[in-house]
């Protein structure tokens, strides 16, 4: 329990993986999963927009889902109106697999995602119409640009910018994830993201010392993180808490 805690927290506390939409498909018919269908994933940290490109030849699927981190095929099957696909992701090095399982009725899908070892979740979509405009990228990827390196507050580091995140979690493994930070004086704000959703940080930049708080929401019910690091000339390194539960290491270096 203790360790299933730790993982969802974790997989809360961290930044998600965005998933941009694909161009559209010329018109395929509608009693097939043929298409270029828009998904909305319900996961504890809120809605996620995923947007897949199939094609069908007789009961086998094969298709593409594109995210920041590059092009990823999915394939699969469509019998008797039920759609089962799985693609694999490689996140700075750790293997995700997600499962998608869903009904399709007409030009809409309901079904269930599992994302790894980390849960399964409810998701629906409809199929775009032939011609429709890609969606925009994720919320993560359309917040404000990273900013370079610059003297805060105090005469210290700066924690504004885009970070690549990486926790270290014992009997678990590391979990990647991305943030987007802005520093005011020697106040910080900002997201981090991962494959659960979104998750938005507060906290302070004093010199080259930061620390920031979040509330996670997990299967076990809220948990208080706390993240405290270090800034060095290749990064942040410094302890996650996660208040009952215990810590993790984590490290983070500016995209």
């Amino acid at each position: 329990m203790k360790c299933t805690a730790l993982k969802s927290g974790l997989l809360a506390a961290v930044a998600a993986v965005g998933i941009v939409a694909l161009a559209p498909l010329p018109a395929m018919a509608q009693d097939s999963a043929a298409g270029n269908w828009e998904l909305t994933l319900e996961t504890p940290q809120g809605a996620n927009t995923v947007n897949m490109e199939l094609k069908q030849d007789a009961d086998k699927v094969t298709g593409e889902l594109t995210s920041p981190l590059g092009a990823v095929p999915v394939s699969g099957t469509y019998t008797g109106g039920t759609m089962a696909l799985t693609a694999n992701i490689d996140i700075q090095g750790t293997a995700l697999t997600l499962g998608f399982n869903g009904k399709v009725t007409g030009s809409s899908i309901a079904g269930t995602v599992k994302l790894g070892d980390f849960g399964e979740f409810p998701f629906s979509g409809t199929r775009k119409a032939a011609g429709s405009a890609a969606a925009a990228a994720p919320a993560a990827a359309a917040a404000a640009p990273a900013a370079p390196a610059a003297a805060a507050a105090g005469g210290g580091g700066s924690a504004a910018g885009g970070w690549d995140v990486v926790l270290s979690i014992p009997g678990v493994g590391d979990l990647p994830a991305t943030a987007t930070l802005t520093q005011d004086g020697t106040n910080v704000t900002g997201m981090l993201s991962s494959v659960a959703g979104d998750v938005p940080v507060k906290g302070t930049m004093s010199g080259n010392s930061l620390k920031l708080e979040f509330t996670a929401e997990t299967p076990q019910g809220p948990i208080t993180v706390t993240m405290t690091g270090e800034l060095a000339a290749t990064g942040f390194t410094g302890k996650a808490s996660l208040a009952g539960i215990g810590e993790a290491d984590w490290k983070a270096t500016r995209k």
